[in-house]
Parts: C-alpha cells; structure tokens; sequence
C-alpha cells in the first residue's frame, strides 16, 4: 500500500476520532479522558501575557516580591488547569430528547447530564451548531437537565449535529471540552393555516360502490367527482375553465364522524398551502376527536385517531416532498 493510500485510509477516522464528524457515538456516554481536551483561553493568555511582563519587571529591577507574586499566580494558572479538567472529566449524558414544534415556533433539544463524582460540577455548558445552552451546575450524584431551543424557520428535520460538553470553571482561565456526536434529530410541522376553511365533510352514505357527497353546511373545497355524485355539487366553473370534473365538499353543521385528508381536497395549488390547510385539519380533527385518513401521493395512513396517529400524519406533512 502507497503512502497516499495509507494517509487516506487513515485521515478519516483519525478525524472522526479528534474531531467527532460523523454521528457514531451511542447513549450513555462517558467524557472518558481521551476524549477531554483542555487548552488556555483568551483570558488565560492574557493572563500569561501580564505574568510574563511581571517577570521581566521583577527581573529589570531585581523586586524579589515581584518574583514571588509571579511564581504565585503561575502555580494558580497551572492549579486551575486540574480543577477546570476534573470539572469536566467523566459527565455522563445518559439521553438527549427531541421535543418537535411547528414552523415559526420553536424545537427543543433536553440534555440529561450526569454527575457520578463525589464533589458538584460548576458552569457545564452544551454547544452545538445550532447554539449553546446556560451555564448548568450538577449536583454530586444527580442528573441535570440542559435545554436547548432552536427557531423553527422551515419544515423537516433539525439535526443536532456534534455536541461539545464544555466549561471554564473556576476562574476562566482554560477551556475544556468534550465532543459527542449522536443522530439525535427533532421534527418541524409545517405552520397550521389561520383561519382555515371547516373540517372536509367526507361522511358518506354508502350503497354497494356507490357514494353521494353530503350537501349541507359551508363550502370546504373540492376533490375528484366519483361516479354517484350529484350534479349540483359539481364544480362546473372550474370545469368550464378545462380543470376536469370536480365536487364541492361541504362541512355540515356537526363535525362529521370520519374525514379523508388529502392534497386535493385543500382546494390549494402551492404545496406549502396545501400542507398548511392539512396541518390545521389534523389538529382540529385531534382536538374534536375525529377520526380522520390521509392519502399523499407514495403516502398513506388509514383512519385512526388520537395522539401517535396524530404525530405520525404531522411527521408525514413535514417531511413530505423534501430529499432525504
């Protein structure tokens, strides 16, 4: 093997092993001390830069007590590097969840940390791409809680992507850090459209093959005619227009007992408004306890209800349409 080769096939992992690029890593884990580094911040060098100046003072003018002050505050640079070390060495992050949120709020990330020392960690600190968590304190023996919230500008996933467990505790004059990286991922549902039209009344009344769409209430909008439905609830200006043949659907006075959610029956062009106007139905159908399907184009969820269903149409709307 060439010496090219031999570096390529090396560079990789001795940078996923520095540097934590790929997420590989697994729950629990332990900042073991391989994986702990530690290096003067800017306020340690300026820090080291002012003793410097002291001891060329001292020496200058031959001032023994700036000699022992030098000495003094550089054994408290060199104490403060074990105490800034231990402070981190060994956390624990035993799970990190994902709380998913629609588009235009927020999502959240929550850290478990634990403290398995015997003494408390000060101003631990969780960075990511995304931002950085408060200062936490971890008690000996107790587990915190470290959260982060990330805008939610556009539906999909929000990654996580590497995490750094980090702190400068005592006195700031070093920064310690840890990297973790985790497929931890949280979910944004597209914004639910304000005001949006009444629930579709896709309640039937069934013979054989043959259904005919339900007349009453307000107009909720339209979807393919089947063969069965009455001429009045045709859409005939659309038709007129060369669109092809479509139905009024109309929301009756009570919400109906089951509803079939689907792009067309939005009555939108954009997809964005068409995920929009679902979004809102699914919530309105959760909170009046209908039983609701959905049918995208390579999608389906049969009629269910409650919270999981809700959550698996929701997770279905924001990743739809979007590349892997």
């Amino acid at each position: 093997m060439s010496a090219n080769t031999l570096a390529h096939a090396v560079s990789p992992r001795v940078e996923q092993r520095l540097f934590r690029t790929r997420p590989e890593d697994a729950l629990p884990h332990t900042a073991t001390h391989h994986r702990v580094y530690i290096v003067p911040s800017r306020r340690g060098v300026a820090f080291l830069f002012a003793l410097l100046l002291m001891l060329i003072a001292s020496v200058n003018y031959a001032l023994s007590l700036g000699y022992a002050l030098s000495f003094l505050l550089t054994g408290l640079f060199a104490a403060s590097l074990l105490h800034t070390y231990k402070n981190l060495a060994g956390l624990e992050v035993h799970a990190i969840d994902a709380e998913s949120g629609f588009c235009g709020d927020a999502v959240a990330f929550r850290f478990a940390l634990h403290n398995s020392a015997s003494d408390t960690r000060h101003g631990i600190c969780v960075r990511t791409p995304h931002g950085i968590t408060p200062m936490t304190a971890i008690a000996a023996g107790e587990t915190a809680t470290a959260t982060l919230s990330i805008p939610a500008r556009s539906r999909g996933r929000v990654r996580l992507g590497r995490m750094t467990l980090q702190s400068n505790w005592p006195v700031g004059l070093w920064t310690c850090w840890s990297y973790l990286h985790v497929p931890a991922e949280a979910v944004v549902y597209p914004q639910p459209e304000a005001d949006a039209p009444p629930l579709p009344s896709t309640q039937t009344e069934e013979s054989g093959d043959t259904r005919v769409a339900s007349l009453d209430g307000e107009i909720a909008g339209v979807r393919d005619y089947r063969p069965g439905d009455p001429l009045s609830a045709i859409a005939w200006k659309s038709a007129a227009k060369g669109a092809g043949l479509h139905v009024r659907t109309f929301e009756s006075s009570q919400s109906p007992a089951t509803v079939e959610l689907s792009l067309h029956a939005t009555g939108h062009a954009h997809l964005e408004d068409q995920l929009a106007r679902l979004t809102a139905w699914v919530e309105r159908a959760h909170v009046s306890h209908t039983e609701f399907s959905l049918e995208l184009p390579g999608e389906h969820h049969a009629r269910d209800r409650g919270e999981h269903h809700r959550l698996q149409v929701l997770q279905t709307l924001a990743l739809y349409g979007l590349p892997e």
